[in-house]
């Protein structure tokens, strides 16, 4: 039997895999590496449909979903891994307890009124029955179900799967959050049916309630070509949700302080680019509740504008945006121009999308001096790191000068805002640049920017006294569009 995916592929087939870890930091650091291997050599197989990596709400454990057309398919592609791929010895990895599988083929279905909306909790569902009969049987059951479940708010879907020995059933249900989980749950109807479940069991079930931390899809999750950085250290690889919501956690604040500062109009229309997993685009909608949000961003896996009203959100290379002149009262970015082959022309086009009277407030990164680091290895890792991005297309001096750009480009009111950033500034540029490193620091070792004692050295003394450095600044300037 088959499936189809969200963008109508059938799916023939598809493999979980449960990872118990000793750590969330273990746990997302082996995240990132599915996803980057996912996306370096198995996204582009013949037959492949989709990933989905999990991370369990306990934050320890991971599971991943990948679909194919066929068992067929997904046999050619694990006999094609290369010799090295840490996709063949995942049990090995370090911090690594216990690893599970599961492979089947897909059922027939059940869709809830939130059907093709993001999921923000889905649940890894593993049954044990005394054969395939049974587990037919429980498809059967989760399908008569349907008639609550097709109306229950906040429920988006659930697809069952019976495994190739037919004494495994796992199920895959998803709700848009926690709450409506809950609801689901609670409902009465629900636990009316658990014991004609049971009845087909042999074992107590296996569950595990996750949330979502990268999606692959095949021939629509590489970000459209563009010759130039994207920010991550791995071509291909797009920074993981937890390493973005850090990102978050450690600049929203200042972002928000000099958007407060503003006199924000709610029915503004504002423009976020480079729009990450959607904070700032998510406040600016609250504040512009009379107005309207466009999202952009070249990866859009975890933007979602379902839950906000006046919300919009769009894939899109920046560099190829138009709109036309004065579209916007009020637009916004963040550590996305200095990625920019030519950022200075970007902030001319931006300018002529204000309407009179509108603000640009762009946020980007300065680099210190890499030989004025306080020790040998912040010397060099720094250096390193600069050096990788600007070989990529990305200058980590342009903000010094962004000020001044901004004025350039004939904007008043001009005012900048420095937010310091580095190892020992706060813990979670401590826990931030751990897991960037932990994700992609093997990248410049690789490259021979760093050697792999220096990267062990460095994260040594991360989070103690004797690390503590001022690597960069945040540099926020904003400015105002004259009124005609």
């Amino acid at each position: 039997m088959t499936s189809t995916t969200g963008n109508g592929s059938a799916v023939g087939y598809a493999v979980f895999e449960e990872l118990r870890t000793d750590a969330p930091e273990t746990a997302e650091g082996l995240v990132g590496l599915l996803a980057a291997e996912i996306r370096e050599w198995v996204s582009g197989r013949e037959g492949f449909r989709s990933a989905r990596l999990h991370l369990g709400l306990d934050r320890t454990t991971v599971v991943s979903r990948v679909e194919w057309a066929d068992e067929k398919a997904f046999l050619a592609t694990a006999d094609a891994a290369p010799a090295d791929s840490p996709l063949r010895t995942l049990s090995e990895r370090p911090g690594v307890l216990a690893h599970t599988s599961f492979r089947g083929t897909p059922q027939s279905g059940l869709d809830g009124p939130d059907a093709g909306r993001r999921a923000g909790i889905m649940c890894y569902a593993v049954r044990h029955v005394g054969g395939r009969d049974d587990a037919l049987a429980l498809a059967a059951l989760l399908r008569d179900a349907g008639g609550w479940k097709h109306a229950h708010p906040g429920f988006v879907s659930a697809t069952p799967y019976i495994g190739d020995d037919g004494s495994t059933y796992v199920n895959y249900p998803q709700w848009l959050d926690e709450d409506s989980f809950r609801a689901y749950m609670d409902h009465p109807q629900n636990a009316a049916g658990q014991e004609a479940v049971a009845r087909l069991e042999t074992a107590a079930p296996h569950l595990v309630l996750c949330t979502l931390a990268e999606q692959i899809d095949a021939g629509t999750d590489a970000p459209p070509t563009a010759a130039r950085s994207t920010g991550s250290l791995t071509t291909g690889a797009v920074s993981p949700l937890s390493q973005l919501r850090l990102f978050e956690e450690k600049y929203d604040p200042s972002s928000v302080e000099v958007l407060d500062g503003l006199p924000f109009d709610p029915a503004w229309r504002c423009l976020e680019l480079g729009a990450g997993a959607g904070s700032m685009s998510l406040w600016l909608a609250r504040r512009a509740h009379r107005g309207s949000v466009l999202a952009v961003d070249t990866d859009t896996t975890h933007l979602d504008a379902g839950h906000t009203a006046g919300l919009t959100v769009r894939r899109a290379d920046i560099e190829e945006l138009d709109f036309a002149p004065g579209s916007f009262d009020l637009i916004f970015t963040r550590a996305t121009l200095e990625h920019l082959r030519d950022p200075d022309a970007a902030l001319a086009r931006a300018r002529t999308w204000l309407a009179p009277g509108g603000w640009l407030v762009v946020g980007d990164f300065y680099y210190m001096p890499a030989d004025e680091a306080p020790t040998a290895v912040g010397r060099a890792l720094l250096r390193g790191y600069v050096g990788h991005m600007k070989s990529i297309g990305a200058d980590m001096s342009w903000a010094r000068g962004l000020p001044a750009a901004l004025a350039r480009t004939g904007l008043t009111s001009i005012g900048t805002h420095l937010t310091p950033a580095g190892p020992g500034q706060s813990p979670v540029d401590d826990e931030l640049i751990g897991l960037r490193m932990r994700q992609e620091g093997q990248n410049l070792v690789d490259k021979g920017v760093v050697t792999a004692a220096e990267l062990a050295a460095f994260m040594d003394t991360l989070g103690t006294p004797a690390g503590r450095d001022l690597t960069a600044l945040l540099v926020t300037a904003w400015g105002r569009r004259p009124a005609d």
